[in-house]
């Protein structure tokens, strides 16, 4: 389960990363030692894709993962204090994906 969560995780972000290369490449086709010191300087627009792309493949993983585990198991993994934005985030997601049905409690 693990291994499928992390390649799940991580096969979006390269994708993102070279569409958002393409559409530099295109906005940029020559760019000019400006475009080059703040494209260097601001390469962190291509961490924003890999993160999209690591939530958005957790959350797809997320979706499927009820029909093979169960929520006792996965829960450690996914509900934790550490890190403040992203644990608030993942603790949200993982209680949307395992919602109860509507007639029944857990």
């Amino acid at each position: 389960m693990t291994v499928t969560l992390f390649v799940v995780m991580l096969a979006p972000g390269p994708f993102l990363v070279v569409i958002v290369g393409r559409l530099l490449k295109a906005a940029i086709p020559h760019p000019n030692a400006v475009a080059t010191a703040a494209g260097t300087a601001g390469s962190l627009v291509f961490l924003f894709p890999l993160l999209c792309g690591m939530i958005a493949g957790g959350t797809a993983w997320l979706l499927v993962a009820p029909c093979f585990a169960k929520r006792k198991v996965l829960e450690p993994f996914f509900v934790y204090p550490r890190v403040p934005l992203f644990s608030a985030l993942a603790d949200k997601i993982f209680a949307w994906a395992y919602r109860s049905p509507a007639g029944r409690q857990q």
